[in-house]
């Protein structure tokens, strides 16, 4: 009789243990956005050897649903992580401890892409000022051919 009923216990948590794999994992609706901010010396937009990170940057992740962006400072190796952000569109940007700012990024995050990363260049003049970045905008018409 004891071992029909340990029988019967092992089967019902065997059962118990297959509907709860079968289960779906509850997905988490945030991501992650990670990078760095670097002194783009030679103004090509790629981060190259001899071009340091700038340490206490301020960056701004602007969801476009959002009034605010979030704001994330870089450590003192120049680099930031932004954790808990809500998927969407979001404008990245950073600004130095002179307000000299970075161009203009755009990521999406999603449930297929929810960690992304961004390297986020201020580019300097020969004067030693930061050159002002343009967000640019590509409009792509059809070419009609009549």
């Amino acid at each position: 009789m004891k071992q029909r009923r340990f029988i019967v216990i092992i089967a019902i948590i065997q059962l118990m243990l297959v509907i709860m794999s079968a289960m779906p994992v509850a997905a988490a609706d945030n991501g992650v956005i990670s990078g760095s901010v670097y002194n783009d010396v030679n103004g090509n937009g790629q981060p190259e050897i001899g071009e340091p990170n700038v340490a206490g940057a301020t960056v701004y992740l602007q969801r476009q649903s959002d009034a605010a962006p979030t704001v994330v400072v870089t450590d003192a190796a120049g680099y930031f992580v932004a954790t808990n952000l809500p998927y969407g569109v979001y404008k990245i940007w950073a600004e130095d401890a002179s307000l000299n700012l970075s161009t203009v990024q755009t990521i999406a995050i999603d449930e297929v892409n929810g960690a992304s990363s961004v390297e986020l260049p201020i580019v300097y003049n020969a004067s030693g000022d930061a050159d002002v970045p343009v967000l640019t905008t590509n409009i792509f018409l059809p070419f009609v051919n009549r």
